[in-house]
């Protein structure tokens, strides 16, 4: 069973939206230098427009090359490839093991070189803006090139998890479509083996996962596999082959039955090979807590802090902001019979939300936000319901996101089995203004295609945890009773995210984060033990939603500082969905270029003030770090 974490002083989930799995997609690439962007001396003598035509087809190329290794991240990417030249491909799961790890650093280190050969003065706006998370981005991949056994794609939530909701998820637009699905069920098998493989390494090396993960991977492929005739796959796969337009009844019967074969037959032997590889390994794992016990776990977990979060902050000194963060925020529930004011325990328990049904909650949000957002773009959504044999092991809700192409076509997916009246924070999270609202925002802004491959979960959820936090106040219910359930969630996960750093950069065990957790009054063994075994499967995950929150609330609260009066909700939110998901300590430098444009400084004219206010904010901040 998947195991989730829900608050710890209340019942509200903390819910994480599901996107296109990508940790496949660079490794088998071909990412060699174009033949007509090939580094000469003559590159100092370009011209402006040159250089802009050189950086778009490298760009463009990289893109390409990356995006038709994973027929899965193409397919959730573009909907119509053909129309970006993109016919010629053959499907496939792309690849997944030391080799190609390494084949993908060493193609990083060609886009490095590259770059190097790139004036980026001579750049447009949004070019230069590219090509800045392009150097981040290599350079926070290749600080990890030593320990690529330290990457893992198993765990409760992970590939084998994922991939057959991407599977059943899988639009059928047009015949080529339902032929590269089914042929993408022939090659899950061979995707597996390379998992196993690589695991293998892992073991040999001492990192194989812990007993309990193992244990967890195998129960959930067990189950996926254990009636293959009822499997959803076939289920879902009937109905959207029925509403397939144009197909005569023989072609459908003929599709029909050839899922129905392959499901029961290869994807089964996928997940078997799977479960004997892992059973095969179990108790060869030389650690079942933190990465803390590798030799270099404490460096790994700061590279998945810094790529995952964004933050430029150390990890002592996130630990010491969610420290703060906590106490802060908690104190109104540690001396709870101190302060008046609050709800009471009844009203706590008994509280509603005014809506209660999705799609009327998504309309109330959709014109509740405009207030302080943005008006956002005309699109389409669909609100479904996780089938009920998938209902045990998906979240409370998550959002499917759509391709760049196709982007007005959208679906929120509720799971009937986990959530309740009280979801009204939950599909803001998901839908408006979470994560439908700033997909779509992003994606009719036409931000350069590459941006579509590079990962930035700290902006992505971390805007749709802010949108959540947000919506309290939109709800309709009493500012008492939301600014409290704000505020539980709240703490809940910078809990979370403080024990991760504890279990991982600390060397945590089970009885610290009991001891931890009882200090706030939870002394149940069974919770603490759920805890550590979720953090320890997924590092650094919390730190994604919780640090890219607070990042976003540093940014505005800096904002209106040196904004002032003229400060705007709506114009600071249409700062950051411009922008578009990146590292924050790349957004903040553009912010302060919006600032000035806000208050019409330039250099000519006073641009030296908004200088010393960066410098105070990152002096102050390095400060803190240092103290």
């Amino acid at each position: 069973m998947k195991k989730k974490l829900s608050s710890l002083f209340l019942t509200a989930v903390l819910v994480f939206g599901l996107v296109p799995f990508n940790t496949l997609d660079v490794s088998a690439a071909d990412l060699l230098l174009p033949s007509d962007v090939i580094l000469t001396e003559n590159n100092a003598q370009e011209d402006e427009i040159s250089v802009r035509k050189r950086f778009d087809d490298y760009t463009d190329k990289y893109f390409k090359d990356v995006i038709t290794s994973n027929t899965i991240n193409l397919h959730y990417t573009l909907a119509y490839p053909e129309n970006y030249g993109l016919s010629d491909y053959t499907p496939s799961l792309g690849h997944f093991s030391v080799q190609y790890i390494n084949e993908d650093n060493a193609n990083l280190m060609k886009m490095q070189e590259f770059l190097s050969g790139i004036d980026p003065e001579l750049l447009t706006g949004q070019q230069r803006l590219t090509y800045r998370l392009l150097f981040d981005y290599t350079e926070n991949e290749l600080s990890v090139a030593d320990y690529p056994l330290y990457n893992e794609l198993l765990s409760s939530a992970g590939y084998q998890a994922e991939l057959p909701v991407l599977l059943a998820e899988y639009t059928f637009r047009t015949r080529r479509d339902i032929e590269d699905y089914l042929s993408l069920l022939t090659r899950v098998d061979d995707i597996f083996s390379e998992i196993i493989e690589f695991e293998k390494e892992k073991s040999a090396a001492g990192l194989f996962m812990a007993d309990f993960t193992a244990d967890a991977v195998i129960e959930q492929c067990e189950e996926f596999i254990s009636n293959p005739e009822s499997n959803y796959l076939i289920d879902i796969f009937n109905s959207k082959i029925d509403d397939f337009p144009g197909l005569t009844p023989d072609e459908k019967s003929g599709y029909i039955e050839k899922n129905r074969e392959l499901v029961t037959t290869e994807i089964v032997s996928a997940y078997k090979l799977l479960i004997d590889g892992l059973e095969a390994l179990k108790g060869t794992g030389k650690n079942e807590a933190g990465l803390y016990y590798y030799e270099h776990g404490r460096d790994f977990y700061e590279y998945l802090v810094r790529s995952g979060t964004g933050s430029a902050s150390s990890v002592e000194s996130l630990k010491r902001q969610t420290e703060e963060f906590i106490y802060e925020t908690l104190m109104p529930f540690v001396y709870y019979d101190s302060f008046t004011g609050l709800p009471s325990f009844d009203a706590i328990k008994d509280y509603g939300f005014p809506f209660t049904e999705p799609e009327d909650i998504l309309e109330d949000l959709t014109e509740k936000i405009r207030k302080d957002f943005p008006a956002p773009p005309e699109v389409n959504y669909t609100v479904k319901y996780v089938h009920p044999s998938m209902e045990e092991h998906m979240s409370p809700a998550f959002y499917l996101t759509p391709p760049v192409d196709d982007y007005k076509n959208n679906v929120i997916y509720i799971n009937k089995s986990l959530t309740d009246e009280n979801i009204y924070p939950t599909i803001a999270h998901e839908g408006y203004p979470g994560h439908l609202y700033q997909t779509v925002y992003s994606a009719s802004r036409s931000l350069p295609l590459i941006r579509n491959i590079l990962q930035y979960p700290g902006y992505i959820e971390g805007w749709a945890t802010y949108a959540e936090f947000q919506s309290y106040g939109m709800s309709g219910i009493d500012k008492v009773m939301a600014d409290f359930l704000r505020a539980d969630n709240e703490v809940s996960l910078a809990l979370y995210t403080y024990i991760d750093i504890g279990i991982h950069y600390e060397g945590w065990t089970r009885e610290d984060v009991a001891d931890y957790l009882s200090v706030f009054g939870i002394t149940s063994s069974e919770t603490a033990d759920l805890i550590f075994e979720v953090i320890v499967e997924e590092p650094a995950l919390y730190l994604n939603y919780f640090i890219g929150y607070l990042e976003i609330l540093k940014l505005r609260e800096d904002a209106e500082i040196l904004l002032g009066e003229s400060f705007s909700p709506k114009e600071f939110h249409r700062f950051l969905l411009d922008t578009g998901p990146a590292p924050f300590y790349i957004i903040r430098d553009e912010m302060y270029g919006w600032i000035s444009e806000q208050k019409g400084i330039t250099p000519e004219n006073g641009g030296g003030i908004i200088y010393v206010m960066e410098w105070f904010f990152t002096i102050g901040e390095e400060l803190a770090q240092w103290l």
